[in-house]
């Protein structure tokens, strides 16, 4: 689990979210998920190929 890491930017591109960018705030190492939050209250759970770091 070394693609991201807490604090990256990242835009969702899996069939949740899509095209969402939020943040990881969490790595859930037993389950190979990353934990994204989008805006103030809005988080989830994706694996790695739903994600992909975002660039401005």
């Amino acid at each position: 689990m070394d693609a991201f890491a807490i604090g990256d930017t990242v835009e969702i591109t899996g069939p949740v979210m899509t095209g969402n960018v939020g943040t990881v705030v969490h790595l859930d190492t037993a389950r190979e998920k990353y934990l994204v939050r989008v805006g103030g209250a809005t988080q989830n759970y994706f694996p790695a190929e739903q994600l992909r770091l975002f660039r401005a």
